[in-house]
C-alpha cells in the first residue's frame, strides 16, 4: 500500500510539473491596449547596451505619453487639456519624496501651533491634478538631481550626472549629445525667463536649465578634468557666455565662489556638515558676475546684480529687465539657521514673478524655483532642517498662487527624486514628528524616532559606543542620552542605519501636483521626461507645440481679442468729442 502511495504521489508531481511552467522574463507585454511596458526593450539581449536611449528615444516615449493623455480625454470627451498657459512656473522640491510630504505637512502644522498638525494642508494640497513621476536615470535604478532634473527640463532621460546632455555625451566632443532645456524654447517663443534657488546657481537642478556638461561637478574652471579643459566651458561660465543661460532676465541663489565673486567676509554662524558644504574656486581669476552685468550695460533697462536680502527687496521689478542675485559664497544657508542678509525663498521668487511679469503685451514667462536645500539636509540626516525646507517651498508657492493669474498661468510642483528616509512605528496622533514613536510602549526594546533613515552619517551619532551596557545587545545609544537642546539643534541627526558619509537618494516614484492651463495633461503614472512635453504642449513652445492644432487656434483667437480690442478702443476714441459735447450742453 505505502509503495502504491509512493508511486501515485511521484506522479502527481511530475504531471504539476509537466504542466505548470516558469514564467517568461516578462510577462506583461500585453497583445492589445497599453497595458504592458511604455516601450520594448529588445528581447534578445535585456542588457543596457542593447538599445539607445538617447534624445529621439525619449523624445518618442514623450510624445506617446502626451498622445495616450489626450486621447483619454478625447474617450472621457474632456477639451480641459488644449487649455494654453501664457505662463508657466515649476517648483522643484529637491528630494521631497512622499515621506517628505507628509512628514512636512505635520512638521508645518506643529512649526505654527495649528493643532495635532497631521491635519495641515500644504499650499499644493489643493491642486486639482496629480500623477506619479518614474525617476530612474538611463544608467541608474534609482537617480541623482542632475539625470532627473535633464529629464524634467528637457524631456529626454539621461545619465546619472549628466547635465543637458544624453546618453551619448562626450568628454571630448561638446557637441554630442546636446539638449535643448524649456528656458530654450521659451525664449524662442519670446517669453521672459527665469532661475532661483536656494542652492548655487551652478548645482545640478538650475544648471539643467541653462548648461551643458559632461558632469555636474564641473562648476568652476578648476573641476573640469584635463581632457576636457578648451572643449567643455564650465557651468559658471556658460551661465554667462551661453543661450539661454545669458538670456535669463532673472538669476538668484548662491553661488558667489564659483562665479568667481567670493565674499571674503561671509559669516557661518552654524556649522553644518557633508560634502555639499565646501565648493569650488575659479582658477581663472574671473569675477563672472561682474561680466554678466557688463554684458548687460547697453539695455535698454539697467541690469541689477544684488548681494544681499535688503537690496533685493529695494529692486524695482518693473525697471529691472535682467537681475542677478548672489547672498552666498556656496547654497543659502538652511532656513531654519538663515544668517543675517539673506533671502527667504517667498522674497526671492515674489521678486522673480515681479521682474517676468509684463502684463498683456508679453508673450509670458517661464520660472523655474527649487527648494534645493530639503535633500541636502537629508543627505546629512537633518531631518529637523529637512523639513524646515518644506515649509519654506511652501510659502513659496502660496506666494506664487497669489501673484500670478490661475487661467494663464500653469503650476507644477513636484520633486526630482526620493530619498532613503522612513516616517514609521506607531506614534500618537499628535506626537512631534522629530520626536519618539513609541513611547506609549514600554515593552519594546528601544524608544525609536519617527523620522529614522535607512542610511547616513546618523549611524555614528546613535551608535553605543562606550555607552552600551555589558548586558545589552541593543548597539543604540538610547535616545534620552541626547538632551532637548541637542535634539531641536538644526544640526542634530535622526539615527541611520546603515553607514554612510551621505545619506542616498531613493527610488520609489515622486507626486506630481498640477494647476492652472494644462494640468489636466497630469494624470496616472509615467516617465519624469514627460514633463517636458506638458510644458511643451500647454506653453505652445518646443517640440509638442505643434502636435495638433490647438496653438494655431489659441493664436487666431488671441489675434481676433486684440483686434476687437483695438477696434473698440478706437471707436471710444472717435466717441469722445461727441460725449464732451454732451457734457458741455448738460451743463449750460
Amino acid at each position: 500500500m505505502q509503495l502504491l502511495s509512493v508511486i501515485f504521489v511521484g506522479l502527481f508531481i511530475g504531471a504539476w510539473a509537466a504542466t505548470v511552467q516558469p514564467p517568461p522574463l516578462i510577462q506583461t507585454l500585453s497583445a492589445g491596449g497599453d497595458i504592458g511596458p511604455e516601450f520594448k526593450l529588445d528581447q534578445a539581449g535585456q542588457d543596457k547596451g542593447s538599445l539607445l536611449e538617447d534624445a529621439q528615444f525619449w523624445r518618442k516615449a514623450g510624445l506617446k505619453q502626451l498622445k495616450k493623455i489626450i486621447n483619454q480625454a478625447k474617450s472621457a470627451k474632456e477639451n480641459s487639456y488644449q487649455r494654453k498657459a501664457k505662463n508657466i512656473i515649476i517648483f522643484i522640491g529637491d528630494g521631497m519624496g512622499l515621506s517628505t510630504i507628509s512628514a512636512g505637512r505635520i512638521y508645518k502644522g506643529q512649526y505654527l501651533k495649528h493643532g495635532h498638525g497631521e491635519e495641515e494642508t500644504l499650499s499644493f494640497d489643493d491642486f486639482p491634478y496629480t500623477g506619479l513621476a518614474k525617476t530612474y536615470n538611463v544608467d541608474k535604478q534609482v537617480p541623482d538631481s542632475a539625470g532627473t532634473a535633464t529629464a524634467i527640463f528637457t524631456g529626454a532621460k539621461s545619465d546619472y550626472g549628466a547635465i543637458g546632455m544624453d546618453t551619448t555625451r562626450s568628454k571630448v566632443n561638446v557637441s554630442q549629445g546636446r539638449l535643448e532645456s524649456i528656458m530654450d524654447w521659451a525664449q524662442s517663443e519670446g517669453k521672459r525667463t527665469g532661475v532661483v534657488t536656494t542652492t548655487r546657481i551652478t548645482h545640478a537642478t538650475p544648471a539643467a536649465t541653462y548648461a551643458r556638461i559632461y558632469h555636474r561637478d564641473w562648476e568652476c574652471d578648476t573641476e573640469v578634468p584635463k581632457e576636457s579643459v578648451g572643449i567643455h566651458a564650465d557651468i559658471a561660465r556658460q551661465l554667462v557666455e551661453n543661450e539661454p543661460g545669458n538670456k535669463l532676465n532673472v538669476i538668484l541663489g548662491g553661488g558667489l565662489s564659483p562665479m568667481g565673486a567670493l565674499n571674503q567676509s561671509e559669516v557661518r554662524t552654524v556649522r553644518f556638515e557633508g560634502s555639499t558644504e565646501t565648493i569650488c574656486q575659479r582658477g581663472d581669476q574671473r569675477n563672472l558676475a561682474e561680466e554678466w552685468l557688463q554684458r548687460h550695460a547697453n539695455d535698454s533697462l539697467p541690469a541689477s546684480l544684488v548681494k544681499t536680502r535688503e537690496d533685493l527687496l529695494k529692486v524695482n521689478v518693473k525697471e529691472v529687465d535682467h537681475l542677478m542675485g548672489l547672498f552666498r559664497n556656496n547654497h543659502i544657508t538652511y532656513s531654519i539657521a538663515r544668517e543675517e542678509g539673506e533671502p527667504s525663498l517667498q522674497e526671492m521668487t515674489e521678486t522673480a514673478i515681479g521682474v517676468l511679469e509684463r502684463g498683456s503685451q508679453s508673450a509670458g514667462y517661464v520660472l523655474m524655483v527649487e527648494g534645493g536645500r530639503i535633500d541636502q539636509g537629508h543627505h546629512q540626516n537633518y531631518a529637523r532642517a529637512a523639513l524646515h525646507e518644506v515649509y519654506e517651498l511652501d510659502l513659496a508657492v502660496q506666494a506664487a498662487l497669489k501673484m500670478t493669474d490661475s487661467d494663464e498661468t500653469l503650476i507644477l510642483v513636484t520633486a526630482d527624486h526620493s530619498h532613503s528616509v522612513t516616517f514609521n512605528g506607531y506614534p500618537k496622533r499628535g506626537s512631534d514628528i522629530l520626536g519618539a514613536a513609541n513611547l506609549d510602549k514600554p515593552k519594546d526594546p528601544m524608544v525609536y524616532e519617527t523620522i529614522t533613515y535607512a542610511n547616513g552619517p546618523g549611524y555614528y551619532d546613535h551608535l553605543a559606543n562606550g555607552t552600551r551596557s555589558e548586558n545589552s545587545s541593543n548597539v543604540w545609544m538610547p535616545l534620552k542620552q541626547f538632551s532637548q537642546q541637542e535634539m531641536e539643534s538644526p544640526t542634530y541627526r535622526h539615527m541611520a542605519t546603515l553607514a554612510l558619509k551621505d545619506e542616498t537618494h531613493g527610488g520609489e516614484d515622486v507626486i506630481v501636483f498640477a494647476s492652472g492651463p494644462g494640468s489636466s495633461l497630469v494624470r496616472g503614472a509615467f516617465e519624469q521626461n514627460y514633463l517636458a512635453y506638458v510644458m511643451s504642449y500647454a506653453g505652445c513652445m518646443g517640440p509638442a507645440k505643434n502636435f495638433d492644432d490647438s496653438c494655431k487656434h489659441r493664436s487666431i483667437h488671441e489675434q481676433e481679442h486684440g483686434n476687437h480690442v483695438g477696434s473698440s478702443a478706437a471707436a471710444l476714441t472717435l466717441q469722445i468729442p461727441s460725449l464732451l459735447a454732451l457734457l458741455v450742453a448738460s451743463t449750460l
